[in-house]
């Protein structure tokens, strides 16, 4: 039927009779060979025509009975399940799900569903037949006679009357491809530096998606980092089991935001390349638009000052230190300038200036100081010692800033960094302050703190669940500091590669991986250090596969089209499941060709003889004819009809049509996270060092998602 202009995949199977005929001339001749064939009969002749007769009928049946599968299929797709085993793991493609490419053939079978004539095959339910099955269903099950039901009931093609199950969308949509069948749909494992940009409305699938593209990272040996603002505890459970099955338990960490006690620690601000880095990371979650800007800015340089004073005199920075530090920088002030006047270089100008001992010399100025109306409030220990500083005349720049913001009446600097303290007091209040500003001195705390570099030279599996349901607004300025350090991490990479600052022998011993970043809810975590980050990361190992529902939220976040356009240019392949808003579709259907295709047009006509003299009284005729139209390969209107779990794929310049896998062994995963106490206090009490990534504190926990 491929060879013809219109295939009419959609007729009555005519076959069926045929193959009933040829069926009944082989029974007849076989039976009757005299009397079919006369006197021409003989054994081996009777034998030859039954058996070609039931060749040709067999072949007539397998046409009817493909074509009645292709139709019913049409309604009802077969259930696809996998074992997490059976998933094929590859180190050139990743496996997505079943499908086909999606070419002209298949939209014009796509057409012919819609078109009037065949419109039969979507009111299947209001059938005579379909009804009196579902009626006589319910009075056998009244009765008690379950057994009599499975008959109509089987689910299956050659059931006539078999029931439609409800399934959202429209299953004809991938149904036109089962006439040639299905295969593995992969993505070429080099195509994945180009980053990888799936969107969807809620619950159709993305994050089963990710499962199964997380599952092959795992156990490729890559390294993985998932983002996971909402938390999903499937998504969690696939990771942990993942990993202990490829013998990678001992790199998972576990940091989430909504269960503090078992989760690992990490500092967002700890870790950087440059000194400037932290002050971006804070002032980047602070409004920027309009008049906001100025003191965006302004406490940018607030919490640089900070930053670089408390890398000098050897404290960590974490937001607790900001936040103790930017509501007093008295004792910041403080430790920075004795830091300064202990230096060697302050020795020959503390003795010109006639102070021999400066602290003996800081207590007495603090008994006899009289500081001046704006100084009133200010620490009288730290006047003495910039009075020291002055007279001194040391040139230190960070001295200079800490200094000219300590000068400022302290009540008219607190309202130019007013924006700031809300900010850190979300970030360390309550069990989460403990995990996002770790104490490293702190022994008797067993939970791990990680971070970046850690994990990438150590080929680490992180899984990040921020919580956003409980408190969007932490969750969103968490994940942001984690993903601009990790883009910093990526600069970092690029430019000196992945065993920067280590030892020559541990450098050589350091194995390069991709580095697979898997970020959910994307719009809650991108910024503008993504571009870079897209355009850069691939050089150094990064292959980011980022999920989002529309467009528009990337927009709201960026508050531009133009930057949100920026950022999706950045990523090379699409994959689109269904979709609530045109314009979202249209990020797919623009990047496709119209297609031509065929449409039979039927005419008929009748015309009265009105000439009483002749023996005619009408002409009549009918015909048939072949015109072609373009349209697009995909409709926007298809995008929003897909079922759950399946997807149009725009990848390596071909479109594909995606069917995602579900998972028939989910009984593997433990029903709540109560196994991160179990398992790993039993897995890693009595572990080495190297391997003792997440100690659980002796304490009852059960934590039920």
């Amino acid at each position: 039927m491929s060879k013809y202009p219109i295939q009419q995949l959609l007729r009555p199977p005519v076959e069926m009779p045929c193959a009933i005929g040829y069926g009944c001339a082989a029974v007849l001749v076989g039976l009757s060979p005299s009397i079919s064939m006369g006197a021409l009969s003989t054994p081996s002749l009777t034998y030859g025509v039954v058996a070609g007769l039931l060749v040709r009928g067999g072949v007539r049946l397998y046409d009817a009975c493909r074509l009645l599968k292709y139709q019913y299929e049409l309604h009802v797709l077969p259930e696809y399940r996998i074992s997490s085993h059976d998933i094929p793991v590859s180190k050139t493609d990743l496996f997505l799900g079943r499908g086909f490419e999606w070419r002209v053939r298949h939209t014009q079978r796509r057409a012919d569903i819609d078109r009037q004539e065949f419109d039969y095959h979507k009111d299947r339910p209001r059938q005579l037949g379909y009804r009196l099955a579902r009626q006589t269903e319910v009075l056998m099950t009244k009765a008690g006679l379950h057994w009599m039901t499975r008959v109509t009931g089987q689910k299956a093609w050659w059931n006539p009357v078999a029931p439609i199950p409800y399934t959202e969308g429209v299953a004809a949509i991938h149904a036109v491809g089962l006439w040639e069948g299905e295969s593995n749909t992969t993505i070429k494992q080099a195509e994945r530096v180009a980053h990888t940009f799936v969107v969807g409305t809620t619950r159709v699938g993305k994050t089963r998606l990710a499962e199964v593209a997380i599952t092959q990272d795992i156990h490729n040996g890559d390294i993985v980092i998932t983002f996971d603002p909402k938390g999903d505890a499937d998504l969690l459970k696939r990771m942990y089991v993942e990993a202990k099955k490829a013998g990678r338990l001992h790199q998972f960490y576990c940091f989430h935001l909504g269960y503090p006690a078992v989760s690992a620690r990490y500092n967002p601000v700890g870790s950087f390349g440059r000194i400037t880095e932290p002050a971006s990371r804070v002032a980047s979650q602070l409004p920027g638009e309009g008049s906001s800007a100025a003191f965006r800015e302004f406490t940018w340089r607030y919490v640089n000052v900070m930053s670089k004073a408390l890398m000098s005199i050897g404290k960590t920075i974490t937001y607790e230190n900001l936040l103790r530090y930017g509501g007093d920088i008295d004792p910041l002030l403080s430790e920075y300038l004795a830091f300064i006047l202990d230096q060697p270089a302050s020795e020959k100008p503390l003795v010109m200036a006639g102070i021999h001992n400066w602290r003996q010399t800081a207590d007495q100025l603090r008994e006899i100081i009289k500081p001046d109306k704006t100084q009133a409030s200010r620490d009288k220990y730290a006047l003495a010692l910039v009075q020291i500083y002055k007279q001194v005349n040391l040139t230190d720049p960070t001295a200079g800033a800490l200094i000219k913001t300590f000068e400022y009446e302290k009540s008219f600097y607190d309202k130019l960094v007013a924006s700031l303290f809300p900010l850190l007091e979300k970030l360390t209040s309550g069990p989460a302050g403990e995990l996002l500003s770790p104490d490293y001195f702190d022994l008797t705390d067993k939970r791990p703190i990680f971070d970046w570099d850690t994990v990438i030279r150590t080929g680490g599996i992180v899984y990040v669940g921020l919580d956003a349901l409980s408190d969007a607004e932490v969750s969103q300025a968490v994940g942001a500091s984690m993903f601009s350090d990790l883009t910093s991490r990526a600069g970092e990479i690029y430019k000196h590669g992945v065993n920067s600052g280590l030892p020559d022998e541990l450098a050589a011993l350091a194995t390069k991986r991709k580095i697979c970043v898997h970020a959910d809810e994307f719009n809650e975590l991108v910024g503008k250090e993504f571009v870079p980050m897209a355009n850069k990361a691939g050089g150094a190992g990064f292959q980011l596969t980022v999920y989002t529902q529309t467009l528009s939220d990337i927009e709201a976040r960026f508050g531009s089209a133009a930057k949100a356009g920026q950022v999706i240019g950045n990523l090379g392949n699409l994959i689109m499941l269904r979709v609530k808003e045109k314009k979202t579709a249209e990020l797919l259907t623009d990047l496709l060709p119209d297609v031509e295709i065929n449409h039979l047009m039927s005419r008929s006509s009748a015309q009265d003889d009105v000439n009483p003299d002749t023996s005619t009284d009408f002409t009549s005729g009918t015909q048939q004819q072949i015109t072609t139209q373009r349209v697009p390969m995909i409709s926007a209107g298809d995008l929003t009809r897909l079922p759950k779990g399946q997807a149009f794929g725009y990848l390596g310049g071909k479109l594909f049509k995606i069917r995602m896998p579900l998972f028939s062994n989910e009984s593997e995963l433990p029903a709540n996270l109560d196994f991160l106490y179990t398992d790993m206090k039993k897995r890693y009490s009595t572990a080495s060092t190297n391997e003792n990534w997440f100690r659980i504190p002796d304490v009852q926990l059960k934590v039920t998602l």
